[in-house]
């Protein structure tokens, strides 16, 4: 390899899992050839303000003596995730100058020795592919359909945030994509071709609701999480996420440290809501040999995940709903219920707000 991507990490106060982010990235082959970058945010109440500590004084050890190519640290003085400015985003904007691609994870994953060299492989392989959108390092705990040998798969069912390689100009022309609204005005289209069998049911569920919500609040749900838009971008311009066959990274932020994920303790199962994603077993090897599938089981693995990524009846009444209405009477009339009944979808919400205030 001639070129290594840097690696960008945003952090806050969890220090425990921060450090085993780092010191797995640290025993990655190639880490001598990154330079790491550490956005430190600022702690936004005193609740914070302990595990902030920890990590402040972890890092300045660190920045000495470390095993990495280099260590930079941007350390924030005012909070950037709450107040909106986007600590990641940043980051990225500053560490990124002059390159184009780069890692990027938060503070809750542990990764396989061989991330790096699997990153950088893949960045560099489909860096000219225009179809190609993203580089996942997770991967569900699903028994893919792929061809005998092959260590990674394309796939266009999704796109997991959990430390995901990317160029800057691919990225610009998604995100322009997602901001402006056009994905979800983009409804009509994925209708009449059809695209909506592309996604699985979380993912329908997530897109087809925001598309039909009015504008300001849909583009506020598509960015709640990275990987939510993410995923419906993929089949609906027609894009690919290239995945791993085993996961290279394990995910610890089922512990209700984090925002947006939930707290799984005492109901381990094999669905996405139950699964112990902190113990799940992860490639080992210290080289990766980037052998793509020649299978090419879209439907089956979309089935698969779906199994694991799994929604009920209930759960997808309102979104079957509106796929109907798109589906016979034109996305217009999805969109006119979705707003009518958008105030009656969101009454659930407000009470919960305003009993809290008691």
């Amino acid at each position: 390899m001639n070129i290594y991507a840097p690696v960008i990490i945003t952090t806050l106060n969890r220090h425990e899992h921060f450090r085993q982010c780092l010191e797995s990235l640290e025993r990655c082959t190639d880490a001598d050839k990154t330079n790491v970058y550490v956005a430190l945010d600022y702690p936004p109440s005193d609740r914070y303000v302990e595990g902030w500590k920890k990590n402040d004084e972890y890092l300045k050890e660190k920045e000495t003596h470390n095993g990495f190519r280099s260590l930079t640290v941007y350390r924030r003085e005012t909070n950037y995730f709450f107040s909106g400015k986007g600590n990641g985003k940043v980051a990225i904007e500053d560490a990124t100058v002059g390159i184009d691609r780069y890692v990027y994870s938060e503070d809750d994953n542990v990764f396989s020795p061989n991330f790096l060299v699997y990153m950088n492989k893949c960045l560099e392989k489909y860096k000219d592919d225009e179809s190609v959108v993203a580089v996942c390092g997770y991967s569900y705990p699903v028994d893919w359909d792929v061809s005998d040998g092959a260590t990674c798969f394309r796939q266009q069912i999704n796109h997991s945030a959990w430390g995901t390689g990317y160029w800057k100009e691919k990225c610009r022309v998604r995100n322009q994509f997602i901001y402006s609204g056009m994905m979800l005005r983009a409804l009509p289209d994925v209708i009449n071709k059809r695209k909506y069998e592309k996604m699985i049911d979380a993912c329908l569920m997530e897109y087809i609701c925001a598309a039909c919500t009015p504008m300001k609040k849909a583009c506020r749900l598509m960015w709640v999480a990275t990987d939510m838009a993410c995923r419906s971008y993929l089949a609906v311009k027609d894009k690919y996420a290239i995945t791993p066959v085993q996961s290279l990274v394990r995910n610890l932020g089922f512990d209700g440290s984090g925002v947006y994920c939930q707290t799984i303790a005492d109901h381990f199962g094999n669905t996405a809501g139950t699964y112990e994603y902190s113990k799940q077993p992860i490639d080992l090897s210290s080289d990766f040999s980037l052998i793509e599938d020649t299978k090419y089981a879209d439907e089956e693995n979309r089935r698969r995940l779906n199994t694991f990524d799994y929604r009920s009846t209930s759960q997808m009444r309102r979104a079957l709903r509106l796929l109907w209405l798109a589906q016979h009477l034109g996305a217009w009339s999805a969109r006119a219920y979705g707003m009518l009944c958008f105030p009656f979808d969101m009454l659930p919400r407000v009470i919960k707000k305003f009993c809290k205030r008691f």
